[in-house]
């Protein structure tokens, strides 16, 4: 009889025993619970070892149309190799004459692709002129970019707040510096673009080049016109955009210019005496600058008149 309930009482331990993980696995409908909270642990802890990795400052964002633009558009599509950089898309649209009058580079404003409906409609009315016309798309800015503009502007607000002085000094050059790094390395990849576009068509034997900028653009082959190559023989500027430099510092960084620039400013609201004044002072040659009635940001729909205020001017050399 005792044996017999040994037996028994045994039995019944084995039973509660193989029904505890039922029990457990009752508890989480999926089944997965008490897997996910190891599994998650596990992965927390391992992250608490494991350094953060640094977030890449990218000078200018990629538009990601250009290789849309080169299959829509192949036989227009050009692939440019500036020097240590990516290679960039340009469209271009050879002279519809028998004698070129040479070739034209355009760079479009921030935002715009090198097919907008301005560039587009310049470009076919300079080709139908005489003229190979190139456009270039401008990405929009990287936020890290847009700050480091803001911080050297001209007219950026100085920290005149309380605290210890030198302490304050150093961070300001410090931010001013990195700032300054930032700039100068998208300055040097936008030359490197326009650069890799004067020389394709000096490649091609085209004797005069023209770059043309557009908004922001024309802020971008103002830095560049300084180490321009020589067959660049002319620049315009349509509805300039020069972000927060005063008309003084621009001039000041063309003293001395000598190649022609047009400036085509919009007639409505176009502050243009403070630039003319500062290029004077600076010694600016050539400089030329005519009302235009387009907006802040032409479209389209002006590039016939944007067009002929060119084509007129360039027909005066």
């Amino acid at each position: 009889m005792a044996i017999q309930q040994h037996y028994s009482a045994l039995l019944v331990v084995l039973v509660l025993v193989a029904a505890t993980p039922v029990a457990a696995q009752n508890d989480d409908p999926a089944g997965n619970g008490n897997q996910d909270q190891a599994n998650g642990a596990a992965a927390a802890e391992e992250g608490k070892g494991t350094p953060a990795e640094p977030v890449q400052r990218i000078f200018i964002r990629a538009s990601g149309d250009a290789g849309a633009l080169a299959q829509q558009y192949p036989h227009l599509a050009v692939w440019l190799e500036p020097e240590d950089e990516p290679r960039v898309l340009a469209l271009v649209e050879r002279e519809a004459t028998a004698r070129p009058s040479g070739g034209v580079v355009i760079l479009a404003g921030e935002g715009q692709s090198a097919n907008d409906s301005l560039l587009e409609g310049l470009r076919s009315r300079l080709s139908e002129a005489g003229w190979a016309a190139m456009t270039l798309g401008l990405e929009q800015p990287s936020p890290s970019l847009e700050v480091a503009r803001e911080r050297l502007a001209d007219n950026a607000p100085s920290d005149d707040g309380d605290g210890d002085a030198e302490a304050d000094s150093v961070m300001i050059d410090v931010n001013d510096e990195a700032a300054r790094d930032l700039l100068e390395a998208h300055r040097k990849t936008m030359a490197a673009r326009l650069a890799a576009a004067v020389g394709w068509f000096a490649e091609k034997q085209y004797q005069r080049v023209v770059l043309v900028g557009v908004g922001r653009g024309a802020d971008e082959v103002r830095a560049f016109l300084p180490d321009a190559p020589a067959v660049v023989s002319q620049t315009a500027w349509v509805a300039a955009d020069f972000g927060g430099q005063s008309p003084a510092t621009i001039g000041d960084a063309l003293s001395g210019e000598t190649t022609p620039i047009l400036d085509l400013y919009p007639s409505r609201g176009g502050a243009i005496d403070g630039r003319r004044a500062a290029f004077r002072r600076s010694g600016v040659k050539a400089y030329r600058a005519q009302a235009v009635p387009v907006s802040a940001r032409p479209a389209g729909h002006d590039a016939g008149v944007i067009a002929n205020r060119l084509l007129g001017w360039l027909g005066r050399r």
